[in-house]
C-alpha cells in the first residue's frame, strides 16, 4: 500500500501547484508583485508633473483610429485577437492556437494635465478578455476607447526636437515623457478589481489536507 499512497500524494500536490499557478496567472497578468503593490498603494501622479522614477499615471484611453470589437461593436483603443482551430473529434477535440493579431497603431493615456503617447509593441498590457459565445474560435483581449486605466513604470523627461519655422536647424520643443522600460497598462483601477495575492483558502486547504492525509497514510503503512 505504500507506493500507491505516495503516488496519490504526489499527484494531489502537483494538482495544487497547477491550480495556484493558474490562479496567479489570471490575477497578475503581465504585472510583477512590485507593480501590483504600486497599483494598490502608489498615489496617481498627474502626467504633466511626472519627471523621473516609478510613477502611476491614471487617465483615459484614446487613439487616432479606433478599432471595432468583435463582440458588441465596442470601439477599442488597443486589442489582441487569438485565432483558434479545432483539432480532433468528440471528447478528443481541442482548440489549437493558429495566430495572434495585435494592434499596431499608437494610442495614448491622458488626464486633465496632459497626454502620454504609447506604442503597443512597447507596453505590457493587462487586457480585459472576451472569449465570445459558445464555441467561438476567436478570443479578443481589449481595452475600450475612453476607458479609465492605470499606467505604471519608470519615467524620464527628455528634450523633444522640432523644426523651427524660421530656421533650417531643429530647436527644442519642450520635454517629452518617456518610459525607461516597457510600462504595464491595466484596466484595474478600482479596489474591487485589484489583483488578489491570496488564493481561495477553501481550495488550497482541501488540497493541502488531501496531500497530508495521503502522506500520513503512507507513513502508517511503514
Amino acid at each position: 500500500m505504500f507506493p500507491p499512497l505516495l503516488v496519490g500524494a504526489v499527484v494531489s500536490g502537483l494538482a495544487t501547484v497547477g491550480s495556484l499557478r493558474q490562479f496567479y496567472r489570471q490575477q497578475l497578468g503581465p504585472m510583477t508583485l512590485r507593480e501590483v503593490r504600486a497599483l494598490e498603494h502608489l498615489s496617481p501622479t498627474p502626467i504633466a508633473h511626472a519627471t523621473s522614477g516609478l510613477v502611476k499615471l491614471v487617465g483615459t484611453l484614446g487613439c487616432e483610429h479606433p478599432g471595432v470589437s468583435l463582440q458588441g461593436g465596442v470601439a477599442t483603443a488597443v486589442r489582441e485577437q487569438h485565432h483558434y482551430a479545432v483539432e480532433g473529434r468528440g471528447l478528443r477535440a481541442r482548440r489549437v492556437l493558429l495566430r495572434v493579431e495585435r494592434s499596431e497603431e499608437p494610442f495614448w493615456v491622458e488626464d486633465d494635465t496632459g497626454r502620454v503617447m504609447l506604442d503597443p509593441a512597447r507596453c505590457r498590457i493587462d487586457f480585459e478578455a472576451d472569449s465570445g459565445e459558445g464555441e467561438s474560435l476567436v478570443d479578443e483581449l481589449r481595452l475600450r476607447l475612453g476607458e479609465r486605466v492605470a499606467l505604471i513604470g519608470e519615467v524620464q523627461r527628455g528634450a523633444v526636437l522640432a523644426q523651427h519655422p524660421m530656421r533650417r536647424s531643429q530647436a527644442s520643443a519642450g520635454e517629452a515623457l518617456r518610459f525607461v522600460h516597457p510600462p504595464v497598462l491595466t484596466w484595474r483601477t478600482e479596489p474591487e478589481v485589484m489583483p488578489r495575492l491570496l488564493p481561495p483558502t477553501g481550495g488550497v486547504a482541501l488540497s493541502a489536507s488531501t496531500v497530508g492525509m495521503a502522506v500520513l497514510g503512507a507513513l502508517l503503512q511503514i
